[in-house]
């Protein structure tokens, strides 16, 4: 498979804090990627710097073979890179149906054809027959699906997901993930940040593991699994 997205040494520092020392992996087209970590271990910088929100200080992005580095978020987002949020915060006085149409028009300024494919997300994401209600009244794993069908609805070619499973119960993530292994069926990319790990081992073919902003693993759920690096991280070194 190609390449898709190659992460070259990327770094980041906010004030004396270095949110990320020379990270480093490509992704494939067409792959399911979890990249975890404890908290403050650089996961959400990182999407940041992917998605064009922050600019790295040193390092590259490189998608589809193309530099990006310094491209700002809307065009990254015209390229084809999507993400959803940590906190959801759809459009709360516009219908469902209305919060998908603002991601189609990235894509078109027809507003037919963006209903129409805003309507293919609802459908794709499990929210079909809840249209025309308003964002305000979903409950949380609706509006999570809400704000995946909106960034389903820019057509993406890479779909970053920052820790979409958050305070879902189990049965909610596994309905999630297996939304997800659909969404992944159609040829789109995926990249996962999350911290269930119900979530991630269920739906990653690779994880990618950061702490204190390096790369300490990579390799298939069961390997990072059993990692002393990894377990380390997450437990301590108990000496």
């Amino acid at each position: 498979m190609t390449i898709i997205l190659d992460v070259r040494d990327v770094y980041k520092r906010f004030g004396g804090i270095e949110a990320l020392k020379g990270v480093s992996f490509s992704v494939r087209r067409g792959e399911r990627v979890g990249l975890i970590g404890p908290n403050g271990a650089g996961k959400t910088t990182l999407f940041n710097i992917i998605s064009g929100i922050y600019m790295p200080d040193r390092g590259r992005v490189i998608y589809k073979g193309v530099d990006i580095t310094g491209w700002p978020a809307y065009r990254r987002s015209r390229a084809g890179i999507a993400r959803t949020f940590q906190i959801v915060r759809p459009l709360a006085n516009l219908t469902v149906l209305n919060n998908v149409i603002v991601g189609a028009l990235l894509r078109t300024n027809d507003i037919r054809e963006a209903r129409e494919r805003a309507m293919e997300a609802i459908d794709m994401v499990g929210l079909a027959g809840k249209e025309d209600i308003l964002a305000k009244d979903l409950n949380l794993i609706e509006k999570k699906r809400l704000e995946l069908a909106r960034a389903l609805a820019t057509q993406p070619e890479l779909l970053l997901l920052d820790e979409i499973a958050a305070g879902l119960r189990p049965r909610e993530v596994d309905d999630l993930v297996y939304t997800l292994l659909e969404i992944s069926k159609r040829g789109i990319t995926i990249i996962m940040v999350e911290h269930v790990m119900r979530a991630v081992m269920n739906f990653a073919e690779r994880v990618i593991v950061l702490h204190f902003g390096e790369k300490i693993a990579e390799g298939t759920p069961r390997e990072v699994a059993s990692n002393k690096l990894v377990i380390e991280a997450y437990m301590g070194t108990g000496g």
